[in-house]
C-alpha cells in the first residue's frame, strides 16, 4: 500500500472510531473545539490542539477561519456533517455546521467567498490533497 493510501485508510478509521466513541461514551455531550490565537503556519505547526485563526485567510467575503492539522486535533471535524451541533470552549453558544467546502490544499481564500456561517473551521483529509472547511453558525435549536 502506498504511504498516502495507508494514511488515508488509517485516518478514516481513526475518525470513525472517534465518532463512534463520542456517541457511545457521551451521547448527550456535544463535540467541543478550542479556538486559539491568530497566526500563520508557525502557530498552526505548534500543534497545540487548538484551532489557529489563520491571518492569511482574512477576507471581507469570508468568515474568520480557524485551522488545525488533522493529526493535531483537527480531525475531529472530519466526522461532522451538515447539522452537527458543536460547542466552542469558552462560549455558551451552541453552533451548528451549516455549510461545507472542499478545496485542494493551498487553494486561495477567494474559493471560500459566499460560504455561510459565523466562523469557519478547517483541516485536511488524511492522505489526500484536499482541505475541508466547515461553516458554523449559532444553532437555532
Amino acid at each position: 500500500m502506498l504511504p498516502t493510501e495507508t494514511e488515508r485508510v488509517l485516518g478514516t478509521a481513526k475518525v470513525a472510531l472517534q465518532t463512534a466513541a463520542q456517541e457511545l461514551i457521551a451521547p448527550d455531550q456535544l463535540p467541543r473545539i478550542t479556538l486559539g490565537a491568530e497566526g500563520g503556519t508557525r502557530e498552526l505547526d505548534a500543534c497545540t490542539g487548538e484551532f489557529t485563526e489563520m491571518i492569511t485567510y482574512r477576507d471581507a467575503a469570508v468568515p474568520p477561519l480557524y485551522a488545525a492539522h488533522n493529526n493535531c486535533g483537527g480531525d475531529i471535524i472530519l466526522g461532522w456533517q451538515l447539522g452537527t451541533r458543536v460547542q466552542v470552549a469558552g462560549s455558551d453558544t451552541v453552533y451548528e455546521v451549516v455549510d461545507e467546502r472542499r478545496t485542494p490544499k493551498g487553494a486561495p481564500v477567494d474559493t471560500l467567498a459566499g460560504i455561510d456561517g459565523e466562523l469557519l473551521v478547517q483541516t485536511c483529509f488524511y492522505g489526500e490533497d484536499q482541505m475541508r472547511f466547515l461553516a458554523l453558525a449559532p444553532s437555532p435549536a
